[in-house]
């Protein structure tokens, strides 16, 4: 499962930024997770749960968005729709395709949590 290991990759980024722009607690987390990227949305989520414990990011919600995976044919030459690998051109029928988007993983940005308890931004 190495969703665990995303989990602290992300919490890791977020701690970083996060002492450097000198903020105590995080609100959420926003993060681009493609839909070629490999991972298990539901075990990231639960992963998550666990390693934000006793961090700044202990409040915070795990925002995910999925870029929509997408790729080049080689058979036909044209830019299609891929949801996962090993699927075939969706107007040739080739196999040859090349992913140039949706693989995807990283943090987008994440938000501080103030004494309010309102969020502002913060790029990560």
């Amino acid at each position: 499962m190495h969703e665990v290991s995303i989990a602290e990759g992300i919490l890791d980024v977020v701690e970083r930024t996060a002492e450097a722009n000198q903020i105590a607690a995080v609100g959420s987390i926003r993060v681009a997770v493609g839909e070629l990227a490999g991972v298990d949305i539901p075990s990231l989520t639960f992963a998550w749960q666990s390693v934000r414990k006793g961090s700044v990011a202990e409040r915070a919600e795990l925002v995910l968005e999925r870029p929509p995976g997408r790729a080049w044919c080689m058979t036909c030459g044209k830019d299609v729709p891929l949801a996962r690998y090993g699927d075939p051109c969706p107007d040739c029928g080739g196999f040859q395709l090349m992913a140039t988007g949706g693989t995807e993983l990283r943090v987008v940005d994440f938000t501080e949590l103030t004494d309010e308890g309102s969020d502002k931004n913060a790029e990560g």
